[in-house]
């Protein structure tokens, strides 16, 4: 089969050619015409053939034949003829009633929510701090094990790549406790930043900065 005969069996298949003597001799013709109708069926419906509109809108695409030749032009529309209804038939087909097929609608995809932890330890002494976070609700689980604050108020900070700490709230000392980011500092929270516990004056930091010692530092992990 060369690719003129693999046009021509389309175009038998969309009705614009009748080779049925060819399609009943051979088998390969045959093959081509049931391979295109195939493809065609889903776009034309079962047993539908083409829109009478659409030779029409065909003849509009061809380039205007070229002076010259006098047998030219009746070649170059036949091979073209064909060539547009093997080729631009997926653009170009219509409904019945005459309107383009709609194209189905995108479906957008929600990206996966990060997981993230860090596991804050002491420059000196004993106790660790534990977090995970959940970056689709903005919850975070902070846990302290062994953690001594002196009497004083333990404070989470967040600290970025521009160097100034910024407080995601005051936590317990002793027991695990859970909480919600605020909104304007969930960006931050991305792996690899560093955060940092101070010891600060009962009800937190009263300057929005640390004011006591940091106590312990440890940096954001996706999981």
């Amino acid at each position: 089969m060369t690719e003129e005969d693999d046009i021509l069996a389309a175009e038998h298949a969309l009705g614009l050619a009748d080779e049925s003597a060819r399609e009943a001799s051979d088998p390969a013709f045959a093959a081509a015409v049931e391979a295109w109708r195939a493809r065609l069926d889903p776009l034309l419906g079962p047993g539908r053939a083409p829109p009478p509109e659409l030779w029409n809108r065909i003849q509009r695409r061809l380039p205007a034949n070229e002076p010259g030749d006098p047998a030219r032009p009746w070649r170059f529309a036949t091979f073209a003829a064909s060539a547009a209804a093997a080729v631009l038939l997926g653009i170009l087909v219509l409904r019945p009633d005459g309107t383009a097929p709609t194209p189905a609608p995108q479906v957008a995809t929600t990206p996966a929510a990060k997981m993230m932890v860090a596991a804050l330890t002491p420059k000196e002494g004993s106790g660790t701090l534990t977090i995970a976070y959940d970056e689709r609700e903005g919850r975070m689980t902070v846990t302290p094990v062994g953690m001594d604050a002196d009497g004083r108020t333990p404070e989470l900070w967040v600290i970025p790549a521009d160097g100034k700490p910024r407080s995601l709230g005051v936590i317990a000392a002793k027991d695990a406790r859970t909480m919600i980011v605020a909104g304007g500092h969930r960006p931050l929270l991305a792996s690899g930043v560093t955060l940092a516990v101070s010891l600060e004056p009962e009800g937190g930091s009263p300057t929005g900065q640390p004011t006591g010692p940091v106590v312990m530092t440890g940096t954001m992990t996706i999981v």
